[in-house]
């Protein structure tokens, strides 16, 4: 999934990033593009035809790309967790229950 310019720049108002190099925004890009695969599957199949659940899906997409982004050491010292944040289960699971649509409308 290829990003365009306006949802690259949302997604950077949603992490409040105010600037990146361009090798940052590859980096963000990636993050994004590994984000929408690993939702998908976590979910199954999400009839993205549904505005509401392509809403949701974005939204499951950035939070996870903010936990990656935010998380990217290798250990961390003290007690900061890597624990996925509850709003991003919570998203999973309406995406997974309210949504889910059959693999043939799976985008």
């Amino acid at each position: 999934m290829t990003m365009t310019t306006d949802e690259l720049n949302e997604l950077k108002r949603y992490l409040r990033i105010d600037h990146l190099d361009s090798e940052e925004e590859n980096d963000l890009k990636n993050f994004y593009k590994r984000a929408t695969i690993s939702v998908k599957n976590k979910v199954g199949a999400i009839d993205l035809t549904n505005e509401d659940a392509k809403e949701q899906f974005v939204q499951a997409c950035a939070l996870l790309v903010e936990h990656w982004y935010d998380n990217r050491q290798a250990f961390r010292i003290g007690n900061a967790s890597y624990e996925i944040p509850h709003s991003l289960d919570s998203l999973l699971r309406e995406l997974r229950y309210c949504y889910g649509g059959d693999s043939s409308e799976t985008n």
